[in-house]
């Protein structure tokens, strides 16, 4: 039957602690492959290629990229408890669900990802985030992020609490796994809020290694994750963007890269990058579009 659900709490002096220490010399195994399946440095981006018109303006599609075969996820809308599944993108272009999950606690943003047979999501109005394996139907764990994470939300009013969710709690997937990417305060210094970003272990959501970024809240887009280097793209709106931010994890080093990017239908509400195809999944105002990554080597 299903094991025991897993639970923990990510304590922030325990990232911060962890911030500092040296990189570990092995994280698991599939990182010794990094350096063959790994091309560090993105040349360009292509033009977006619409795949399909679906849904609602906001929204996030995905495929697992620990998986096998063709078959598409999706979430529509900012904030629900359904997440859909198509055989395969021409079952996606019909509209015809192969395949439905009725989640026992609703997603909120656009920032989840499906890794290994399990969907991985923010817990709606909350800093729960959690792990829920598809194949059995049930949360096989969650972690609470510490207190200190979106202090800034508690003094919004119930209006713009929604509005101001779209980008708290992101994950990513790129070829070591999954990530999260998510604000916290700096209890160090003039304790300021940081965008963190947490290599995590899939099956119990801890801390592999944690690192921060030098990106700010509400000052970009949208942000991928690639061989893990984090880009960040400086509007979501503006039709002719740019990558402007670029965090290696490897080197831990800060750069400009300038990258064209264009979003097509001036709304990209979730950009994700799926190692399983080297491609950009975008869902741009109702539109899903794809984008080709160009590697400098």
């Amino acid at each position: 039957g299903p094991s025991t659900t897993v639970s923990t709490q990510l304590d922030f002096q325990d990232l911060s602690r962890t911030l500092s220490r040296p990189a570990p010399t092995h994280l698991d195994s599939q990182c010794h492959l990094l350096a063959a399946v790994c091309k560090d440095t993105l040349a360009s981006i292509s033009e977006p290629v619409q795949q399909n018109s679906y849904g609602l303006s906001h929204g996030a599609w995905m495929r697992d990229a620990r998986g096998h075969g063709n078959v598409i996820y999706l979430t529509n809308g900012h904030y629900g408890s359904n997440l859909l599944e198509f055989r395969d993108m021409d079952t996606f272009k019909s509209g015809q669900a192969s395949n439905s999950y009725k989640l026992p606690y609703s997603f909120t943003g656009t920032g989840h990802v499906v890794f290994n047979g399990a969907f991985y999501y923010n817990r709606a109005f909350s800093r729960d985030v959690i792990r829920y394996d598809l194949r059995h139907r049930y949360v096989a764990a969650w972690t609470t992020l510490h207190d200190n994470v979106n202090l800034a939300i508690k003094k919004l009013t119930p209006l713009k609490w929604v509005s101001c969710f779209i980008f708290q709690v992101e994950f990513a997937v790129d070829e070591s796994g999954l990530w999260l990417l998510y604000p916290a305060l700096d209890t160090e210094g003039f304790h300021q809020e940081v965008i963190l970003l947490i290599h995590l272990r899939p099956r119990d959501l801890q801390p592999i290694q944690s690192f921060r970024t030098g990106l700010r809240r509400g000052r970009y887009g949208n942000s991928f994750l690639v061989c893990g280097v984090l880009y960040a793209v400086n509007s979501m709106e503006d039709r002719y963007a740019n990558v402007t931010y670029a965090f290696d994890t490897h080197t831990l080093t800060h750069t400009v890269p300038s990258l064209a990017f264009t979003n097509m239908h001036a709304h990209t509400s979730q950009l994700a990058y799926c190692p399983l195809d080297k491609k950009l999944y975008a869902w741009d105002n109702g539109h899903q579009m794809t984008y080709d990554v160009v590697f400098a080597y």
